[in-house]
């Protein structure tokens, strides 16, 4: 039986790999602030696999506040700390004009703020003051709904932020689960880093309950749920080849920290995530993490130049009968998917990126 290749629940389209000509500016600015929302609703071969193909082709070392060394002060902690100074004069606003004509604008701009810093934790009492005001705009609502339920999550409230987050699905239309998918994943890696995977699997249930109508949503839920039933097991051995002929297997990699990442060429949320992959990857190598690449693609050639080109230094497999097998042996059925194998072998996460994976790696190297 031959699996399909998924991107993100979605059908898929191969596209060329070979694209590299820099974008404008305002096309990255754009995509990095609405990059899920753009992926649904434009073709990918446009906007954002051309903006997502220059970071990776041009090795673009993204220094996000994620990436930065704890022992240096970088420009985006500057950054961070006055947006973290703004939220609070934003908020001290709010409180003391209640009945301001640009209270919406307050609110907006701050959510907006909050989301694209990761700074939700710091703006939920103005989320909070958002949704019990008379006068805020149902955009404002919709992002104070958004920032409660990331920003309970990420303060440790994981059973609150559930009960927000299935809160702010009774009122949405049977068909927009799309638009819910986002920050259902956002919330089930919060659950993860805390090892509450109970309440990551009921955020899952909560949105395929409430969509059971939508096929590409329910899909999606139970794929993430068969994933999930993974965690805490061994790490089912796989022998591969990489494309340099060498071998490639889990057991050789045990007492590392192991990334295995099921990505492809035509996969833009895959290839968006390699600058802050190489970056952590360059960062954690050395302490034991190792990563593994499993690639969906057909040409093997497309592959190795695509490697090349962004300069990725680990090992890759794109053998079809072996891709094969590994998709079925970790219940893969959409990319990217990510399984993150602790020194001990067993998985520890699934499907965390960014800043979340970081700090997965960080404790899963720091257990000897």
């Amino acid at each position: 039986m031959t699996l399909p290749t998924v991107v993100s629940g979605r059908g898929s389209r191969y596209l060329n790999p070979a694209v590299g000509k820099i974008m404008d500016q305002k096309i990255m600015e754009t995509l990095e602030e609405n990059r899920m929302s753009l992926l649904y609703r434009i073709p990918r071969s446009t906007i954002a696999f051309l903006a997502l193909m220059v970071s990776v082709f041009n090795g673009a070392q993204v220094q996000s506040e994620d990436s930065s060394p704890k022992s240096k002060k970088t420009f985006q902690d500057v950054i961070v700390a006055r947006q973290k100074d703004l939220l609070k004069d934003a908020a001290t606003y709010a409180e003391q004009n209640p009945e301001a004509s640009d209270l919406d604008e307050a609110f907006t701009w701050s959510f907006d703020t909050a989301r694209r810093f990761g700074l939700e934790a710091e703006a939920l009492p103005l989320a909070e003051r958002c949704l019990q005001s008379r006068t805020a705009s149902a955009t404002a609502k919709t992002g104070a709904k958004t920032v409660l339920c990331v920003g309970l999550a990420k303060s440790g409230k994981l059973k609150e932020a559930a009960t927000a987050f299935q809160d702010s699905l009774q009122f949405a239309r049977l068909g927009a689960g799309n638009e819910h998918l986002d920050l259902a994943v956002e919330l089930v890696g919060q659950a993860g880093l805390a090892n509450n995977h109970a309440t990551a699997r009921s955020i899952y249930e909560t949105l395929s309950n409430r969509f059971g109508l939508n096929p590409q949503v329910g899909e999606f839920c139970v794929n993430r749920l068969r994933k999930l039933e993974l965690v805490g097991q061994e790490a089912t051995e796989l022998s591969l080849t990489d494309l340099g002929g060498q071998p490639a297997s889990i057991a050789a990699m045990k007492g590392k920290v192991l990334l295995i990442d099921f990505w492809a060429t035509n996969c833009p949320p895959c290839l968006a995530e390699f600058p802050k992959l190489k970056q952590l990857y360059a960062d954690k190598h050395e302490e034991g993490f190792e990563v593994l690449g499993i690639s969906l693609d057909e040409s093997p050639e497309i592959v190795e130049a695509f490697q090349a080109r962004a300069k990725l230094p680990w090992k890759m497999v794109c053998e079809a009968e072996q891709v094969r097998q590994a998709r079925e042996k970790y219940r893969v059925r959409t990319i990217p998917s990510l399984f993150l194998v602790g020194r001990d072998g067993r998985i520890a996460q699934v499907d965390l990126k960014g800043n979340d994976l970081r700090q997965a790696v960080e404790r899963c190297l720091a257990e000897k």
